[in-house]
């Protein structure tokens, strides 16, 4: 599936729920990237010279008074930034839905025991120096890169957190988590949860928060930001900033800067907890970011729509949608070393030096055969990477049945997730997809499916019907045909798991209720 901005979800949404081992080097190419030297911010313009004014009985006052030498306020001390870190190479770690957490180092790729296989939503390498990985509601830890498993740090109680959506981790004792409900605190003992009103949040949703290495606690929600400092929230102005939009995260750079990115601006914080100014990424005349990493010396990557966009303090480089494996992007990520690596659900890109590019498709490398929905990189990344194999494939069978009667001549697509919004058909802007009809025993087959996991679409009565969504297949093994049944009890208990938990169960319910006219068995 082709993602769509956060921007465009929020304003569709609404319509939507209505409803082995490898040989060959790896893949070396050079793109046509485009490349700009970014123009400089404009200096933000002074502020009007104040003077102070003491008022009988009152508190005093600042009033501007037109000439007059500005008065600064005494400013807070702001930590020097950490000095340049050496780009010391370092494992690079891979979240691959349904499978779990798998490392890559020395040329080796290793899953890793212990840790979350299914609904992983993000995960990072700390100031510790241990990967932190946010499962569904439980935060675990790999203490040393190099361990063979996780451990459990602890987990969210719904009572005490509500959803948990996004992370960030200063110390096994000091854990910042946000979600629907608002912002929780861990101390090592016990939560503590502030309300989304309680920040400034309102109705909002939370799209992310960071950590400033001065302890100022960033959340950005839907269209504000706001900032906990010394124990109080307040929500900043960013009236000056033009063409805001929707928020798509928050995020804390190597050098303790820490950025927000709206759908059409990135926007960098502090280090005053009323500080705000735009930054200047280029990319497109109509920006639409929807991603962001961070990396050392100041190297921002963001997606644009479906191109990327990575700048440096000395050049912009696009790298165009026809020059990646751009498809279904979930995951990025910056090394020490400038390159940036991209996961998605049809495979892993890893672009730089310069105009370097690595691929590995899903299918060429088992143990990412699947969505990619996170990406986290040590240092400056592995410094050996390992060769890439052909594509191994498999096969994929099922049948369809109405009231227990085969249903023959129904129209079959497959791809890695068809889309609810579409033109033509839920696959048809795939890339990789397979389409068929079902035959007089109510059967489909499609074999060479490269190794990965797809969803499945059908057209009954005209319409198009999405009956599973990226979860057929995650089980294929190379030259098998796998046959997969799906219990429509679990489907409806998985929605009505999520509803009491308080998540957005909308999706999972409607496709629940799609599921009861459709069952797909061996």
């Amino acid at each position: 599936m082709q993602q769509a901005p956060r921007s465009l979800v929020l304003l569709l949404g609404s319509f939507a729920l209505a409803c082995g081992e490898t040989t060959s080097p790896p893949i070396v190419a050079r793109s046509e990237a485009q490349e700009a030297t970014p123009a400089p911010p404009p200096a933000p313009e002074s502020p009007p010279a104040t003077a102070e004014v003491k008022g009988e009985g009152r508190a005093d006052a600042k009033a501007t008074v037109a000439g007059a030498p500005e008065v600064a306020a005494p400013a807070e001390p702001v930590p020097p930034p950490l000095p340049a870190a050496p780009q010391v190479p370092g494992p690079a770690f891979f979240a691959v839905d349904k499978k779990g957490i798998v490392r890559l180092d020395q040329g080796k790729f290793t899953p890793l025991e212990g840790g979350p296989d299914k609904l992983i939503k993000n995960l990072h390498v700390a100031d510790d120096g241990a990967l932190w990985v946010l499962g569904f509601e439980t935060i675990y830890k790999l203490p040393r890169l190099d361990a063979a498993g996780f451990k459990e740090v602890v987990r969210g109680d719904f009572q005490e957190t509500g959803t948990i959506d996004d992370f960030f981790v200063v110390a096994d004792d000091d854990l910042w988590v946000a979600g629907f409900g608002g912002v929780s605190h861990w101390d090592g003992k016990e939560w503590t949860r502030e309300e989304k009103a309680a920040i400034g949040a309102g109705d909002d949703t939370i799209d992310g928060l960071a950590v400033g290495r001065d302890g100022k606690v960033w959340v950005a929600s839907s269209n504000r930001i706001h900032v906990k400092d010394k124990g109080a929230w307040s929500t900043l102005d960013l009236g000056e900033i033009k063409d805001q939009l929707f928020m798509e995260g928050v995020e804390r750079a190597a050098d303790g800067t820490v950025y927000a990115l709206a759908s059409a601006t990135l926007i960098r914080l502090g280090p005053g907890p009323a500080d705000a100014a735009a930054v200047k990424l280029g990319g497109g005349s109509i920006p639409s970011y929807s991603d962001l990493a961070l990396g050392a010396g100041g190297t921002i990557a963001a997606r644009n729509l479906f191109d990327l966009v990575l700048s440096t303090p000395t050049r912009t480089k696009v790298w165009r949608k026809k020059d990646y494996l751009s498809e279904g992007v979930r995951a990025l990520a910056v090394d020490a070393g400038g390159r940036v690596w991209v996961g998605g659900e049809i495979g892993v890109t890893i672009l730089g030096p310069g105009d370097a590019k690595v691929e590995w498709r899903s299918g060429a490398v088992p143990e990412l055969s699947g969505e990619v929905v996170g990406v986290a990189v040590a240092g400056a990344g592995p410094a050996e990477l390992p060769a890439t194999g052909p594509v191994q494939t498999g096969g994929l069978k099922g049948k369809l049945l109405r009231g227990g009667q085969p249903v023959a001549g129904v129209e079959v697509e497959l791809c890695p997730s068809p889309s609810m919004l579409f033109t033509k058909s839920p696959c048809a802007d795939s890339s990789v997809k397979f389409t068929g009809k079902t035959d007089d025993k109510g059967e489909w087959t499609f074999a060479a499916v490269p190794l990965g996991a797809y969803g499945i679409a059908l057209k009954s009565e005209g319409k198009w019907r999405i009956t599973m969504g990226s979860d057929l297949g995650v089980d294929m093994r190379p030259g098998e045909v796998f046959e997969r049944r799906l219990r429509l009890a679990r489907q409806i208990a998985r929605a009505a798991e999520l509803q009491r938990r308080g998540a957005q169960a909308a999706a999972p319910a409607c496709l629940a209720s799609r599921a009861a006219a459709t069952i797909l068995r061996s």
